[in-house]
């Protein structure tokens, strides 16, 4: 895939990295020009230093061929206007965007955009749900585990809130068929579904 990632910080870089790792067409936009670094030495991507949002910027990082274009600055605005211009403008079918304040989902959802909120796991569900259609992913830091746990019969007829007391977790996101979202704690996912959680990690 042809893939446009607007924004070089942490999550942008190892999204960058992973996705070109993976064999992917990556180019990598950022105003700052320092940014980059931190792709290292070894990401064989494109960089251009510029607005993410300048459709002039977005024509030389080849917009008019990307499968897929991520935004994930760490300004929800510039997000919002990039992914609004990739989808609009250039009719971009897929275009994902970080949010990080929580109030302004309903805006991107009015705006038909994709969202995905600030975790440490969301370069890794970004790449997912730009590549698969059933993202399958486990990871762990030193504090805490994130696990998937696959809602089945036991778990389909009650609601997050309850789910979370009874597996001693946190629901960060589910994942249907066709999204990922962030779920509400009174939400009951249907059979199938998959949540992604946190749990503290015991230290031995």
């Amino acid at each position: 895939m042809y893939i446009i990632v607007i924004g070089c910080g942490r999550v942008g870089a190892e999204l960058s990295q992973v996705l070109a790792s993976e064999g992917h067409n990556v180019v990598v936009i950022d105003r700052n020009q320092a940014a980059f670094a931190q792709l290292g030495e070894g990401f064989n991507g494109v960089t251009i230093s510029g607005s993410g949002f300048d459709e002039e910027i977005l024509k030389e990082a080849g917009i008019e061929k990307a499968d897929a274009v991520a935004c994930v600055t760490d300004k929800d605005n510039v997000n919002i206007i990039s992914a609004q211009v990739a989808k609009k403008v250039f009719g971009v079918q897929k275009v994902i965007a970080r949010i990080y304040d929580p109030k302004k989902e309903e805006t991107y959802d009015e705006l038909g955009l994709d969202v995905i909120g600030g975790t440490s796991l969301v370069a890794r569900l970004i790449k997912e749900h730009l590549i698969y259609s059933h993202p399958i992913h486990r990871v762990a830091d030193g504090r805490c585990d994130v696990i998937e746990i696959e809602v089945n019969e036991e778990l389909e007829a009650i609601s997050i809130e309850k789910i979370e007391k009874k597996r001693k977790t946190k629901v960060l996101a589910v994942i249907s068929e066709d999204e990922i979202f962030s779920p509400e704690k009174e939400m009951i996912p249907k059979k199938g579904y998959v949540l992604i959680a946190i749990n503290k990690r015991e230290m031995e």
